[in-house]
């Protein structure tokens, strides 16, 4: 038996699929990933898209990694949503239509939570850090890397949000 009780949707990032070792590190029998080709849809369609799956699964929680943590956030505010990202893009630059995250989309009362490997070669995770440490609590860890050296540290904060939720966001 999983220690997860929620319903969670996982959001995986670009190039990536439900195979994530992300998404099979997530402890909880709830589970959900549905693949997205981000490169060929463009921000609108896959906003609608994550907007349908969200009314029909209606998960208590969001995950997302990479690209999966920007659309985790945008959904989490949409819908309320808390969520629980990892080495986020904050600025997707792979399309033109894709607007960064800025302080409007932070600033609420949802909680979110973030898991932060500094070792990212690809994305600078000591400035999202500096962005996201006002809005959420941050775990941000030495070394690692974009793809994660440790997904299973996702499952406390999943954790975590999972007792506010059960405490009606007491926090």
């Amino acid at each position: 038996m999983s220690q997860c009780t929620s319903k969670i949707l996982f959001i995986h990032g670009l190039d990536s699929s439900k195979e994530s070792t992300k998404f099979h590190a997530i402890d909880a029998d709830k589970k959900y990933c549905i693949d997205v080709d981000y490169r060929n849809l463009n921000y609108v369609t896959v906003a609608e898209f994550y907007s349908e799956i969200i009314q029909k699964i209606q998960p208590d929680i969001l995950v997302g990694h990479s690209l999966g943590g920007y659309w985790a956030l945008k959904m989490s505010q949409r819908f309320q949503i808390p969520c629980v990202i990892a080495n986020p893009s904050l600025n997707p630059n792979f399309r033109d239509d894709y607007p960064a995250i800025c302080d409007e989309d932070l600033q609420h009362d949802i909680p979110q939570f973030a898991y932060i490997e500094l070792g990212d070669e690809m994305l600078d995770m000591h400035t999202v850090q500096s962005q996201l440490e006002d809005y959420m609590h941050v775990e941000a860890v030495a070394g690692g890397h974009h793809r994660l050296e440790h997904p299973e540290r996702l499952n406390p904060l999943i954790l975590q949000i999972e007792q506010l939720l059960q405490n009606h966001y007491i926090i």
